[in-house]
């Protein structure tokens, strides 16, 4: 009689003879404490759920999973010592992450060399992928649409003209408000001014040396690009000083921590977003990913949460069929390769990437807070695909 044992039971086997299980880590890299918090925790939290609900797949084939997540501060120097770490450990073979296009950006001269692959659930600058890294991905749109997306509802929706802009400093608000004025400008409206008020400058002082510029230039729309706690605290500070002005901006915008820091300040306020309400989601079983997540973390999914669930079963699928075919692991560029060439139906659609890590077909939405609760309600929906560099 020939036995013949498949690669699951020959792992097995090996358990039994006492030696361990290889492990697979996925790394969330985002940030987990300050007032960035709120959204990285829930990009943490659709991710650790993909890897819960994989866990039994991997262990049929005798393979330990583990998710570990690294706080990475919102800060480019916390990220760039993230990734420091997140290289140095060999069984880490996928990065959901990093949260902050500036975050990544800084991050990049480290995986990049080490073939340690990043799929971002919502990077939207576009140096994220335009530079063309093998290793560097993403599962959002980008700038360069969304910036415009804001500007054409500016012009043909509002029916505004004169505009000012204000941004935060970093490089996703820098990115996102140059995107903007390019096409304002194309479109025939007024940039009556462009202010960069720095990342965490949220003085009293500060704030009223805005407010006052902003009543000079008198707006009919702010456009901000930014993130979300700058973002609601200069917006109370328009509302308190009398600004009127419209106020627009992106998908920084987009979470609860916004709306719990503006308060009755985030009424009217308009934004755009590569991430659309779960109800918009074109994907599969999204009523599902709603319910298991609710039932885990005991409160709902936010904005990015359904990207980085993605995001991680698209590294955990295309590891565990490689294993599947080949009855080994994957190194890091193999992962690579399998992850750019993944057709994946996930939660929030269809995903395929091109040649340079974009998602061939994004989702872009303007949306407004019509009372202060998120999340926002949607006025229009697009589907573009991405820039070609």
């Amino acid at each position: 009689m020939k036995w013949f044992l498949t690669g699951a039971a020959l792992s097995l086997g090996a358990l039994a003879l006492g030696q361990s299980a290889p492990v697979v880590r996925l790394a969330v890299a985002a940030p987990l404490s300050g007032s960035r918090a709120g959204t990285g925790i829930t990009i943490r939290d659709g991710a650790a759920l993909a890897v819960r609900e994989a866990k039994a797949k991997f262990a049929q084939q005798g393979i330990k999973l583990e998710v570990v997540d690294f706080d990475d501060q919102a800060t480019p120097a916390v990220g760039a010592s993230v990734a420091r770490k997140l290289v140095a450990d060999p069984s880490v073979l996928g990065v959901v992450g990093h949260m902050n296009s500036g975050v990544t950006l800084e991050a990049l001269p480290v995986y990049v060399p080490a073939g340690l692959t990043l799929i971002s659930p919502s990077n939207t600058n576009p140096r994220i992928t335009s530079q063309g890294f093998a290793n560097m991905n993403r599962v959002c749109g980008r700038d360069d649409v969304q910036g415009p997306v804001a500007a054409e509802f500016i012009r043909n929706n509002l029916k505004a003209r004169r505009v000012l802009v204000v941004n935060d400093g970093d490089a996703y608000g820098v990115g996102i408000t140059q995107a903007f004025s390019a096409r304002a400008k194309a479109l025939g409206l007024a940039v009556v001014g462009f202010i960069t008020n720095p990342t965490g400058d949220l003085k009293p002082v500060s704030l009223a040396a805005i407010t006052q510029q902003m009543k000079l230039y008198n707006p009919e729309v702010v456009y901000y690009g930014g993130t979300e706690t700058q973002g609601a605290v200069l917006v109370k500070a328009l509302r308190d000083n009398q600004v009127k002005a419209l106020f627009v901006g992106p998908d920084g915008l987009d979470n609860s921590s916004f709306v719990s820091v503006a308060g009755s300040a985030a009424t009217g306020v308009y934004f755009t977003s590569t991430a659309g309400p779960l109800t918009q989601l074109r994907g599969r079983d999204v009523s599902g990913f709603t319910s298991r997540y609710l039932a885990a973390f005991k409160r709902n999914p936010e904005t990015y949460s359904p990207y980085a669930y993605d995001a991680a079963n698209m590294f955990l699928s295309s590891i565990l069929e490689f294993y599947k075919q080949n009855k080994k692991l994957p190194n890091r560029q193999e992962v690579g390769l399998a992850v750019r060439n993944l057709e994946w139906d996930g939660v929030t659609g269809r995903i395929r990437l091109n040649a340079n890590g974009d998602r061939q077909n994004a989702d872009y939405f303007v949306l407004q807070y019509k009372t202060s609760r998120y999340p926002g309600e949607i006025i229009k929906a697009i589907q573009s695909t991405p820039p070609s560099k």
